[in-house]
């Protein structure tokens, strides 16, 4: 549910003029997300949308560039991953041939926390995680990201 809502506020915001959070709660309301200022602010944190200056008086929210980083490192770990499993506390990436180092470089640049360091090979990467809990909690958070 959040997550459809985050994407519902990235598209709105990207398509659209939006200059308030009223905006955002109307347009999440027309769409069945009735939701409250409080957890549109939290989701503008977390999303990490910006007000910028688009003229003398007009201020709108805008995707950051870290935002459009992150989905750039989306997709290349989406399209280079063919499976994710834990060992304990490390983490075996299982890549397509040749892709492993890109999807490391994207996995590292999507700052999931408890990440120790990371190490690629052709087609595997190793991630050492602070514990087996963080190695669960990183694999949960990636795991929607993957084909199939």
């Amino acid at each position: 549910m959040k997550k459809k809502r985050h994407e519902l506020i990235l598209n709105f915001v990207k398509n659209n003029n939006v200059s308030t959070q009223e905006e955002i709660i109307t347009m999440l309301a027309d769409n069945g997300f009735n939701v409250t200022q409080a957890t549109i602010s939290r989701d503008i944190k977390e999303l990490k949308l910006v007000k910028e200056h688009f003229g003398k008086n007009d201020i709108r929210y805008a995707i950051s560039e870290k935002n459009a980083d992150n989905d750039n490192f989306r997709m290349i770990f989406t399209n280079s991953v063919l499976s994710i499993e834990a060992a304990m506390n490390i983490i075996v990436v299982k890549c397509y041939s040749g892709t492993a180092n890109a999807a490391c470089i994207a996995l590292d640049g999507m700052d999931l926390p408890g990440i120790v360091g990371t190490i690629a090979g052709d087609d595997t990467i190793f991630v050492a995680c602070k514990d087996t809990e963080c190695a669960s909690d990183i694999i949960s958070a990636v795991s929607p990201m993957l084909k199939g």
